[in-house]
């Protein structure tokens, strides 16, 4: 009798070992969406710059940016924003989007700044709140212009 309690303690403890472990399982993590913004049939995976180091910082010291991607730049209310090229390595086609999305101004192939000392400052011409850089002549590529509507996915602002 005593070697049957004995067994069944035993059956009882492993029981109740599996358990916990059975219901501690990890599920794989959820895969966030990327952020991309769709401008009629493109689609342009991008990432966001939102903090003011973010926003000072954008793609200064990177070698490149993968082609067909861009960085979108988002401001807490519209102005008129200066951008600059420190430290840059490479053109890029600035696009200034407005609270509605739309493209509001365009500059196309801005080189890198070779000289801080002379800074050249690019702006909109009109209210911008949003900035969106992409590679050099992608806005050509794509067919992109002002007064384009601009759709945004997975981008929270």
């Amino acid at each position: 009798m005593l070697g049957i309690v004995t067994l069944i303690v035993l059956v009882f403890l492993g029981i109740s070992r599996a358990i916990p472990q059975k219901m501690i399982t990890k599920e794989a993590p959820t895969p966030t969406a990327t952020p991309s913004i769709q401008i009629g049939d493109t689609t342009i995976p991008v990432e966001l710059a939102k903090t003011p180091a973010e926003l000072e910082r954008g793609l200064s010291y990177r070698t490149s940016l993968d082609r067909d991607k861009g960085m979108l730049f988002i401001f807490e209310k519209s102005g008129f924003y200066k951008f600059w090229m420190p430290h840059m390595n490479f053109p890029l086609d600035v696009l200034w989007i407005d609270e509605n999305k739309r493209i509001v101004s365009i500059n196309e192939h801005v080189p890198p700044l070779e000289d801080i000392s002379k800074p050249i400052y690019y702006e909109p011409t009109q209210p911008a709140l949003y900035v969106l850089e992409v590679n050099a002549n992608f806005s050509k590529k794509y067919n992109i212009k002002i007064g384009d509507q601009l759709i945004f996915q997975n981008i929270d602002n």
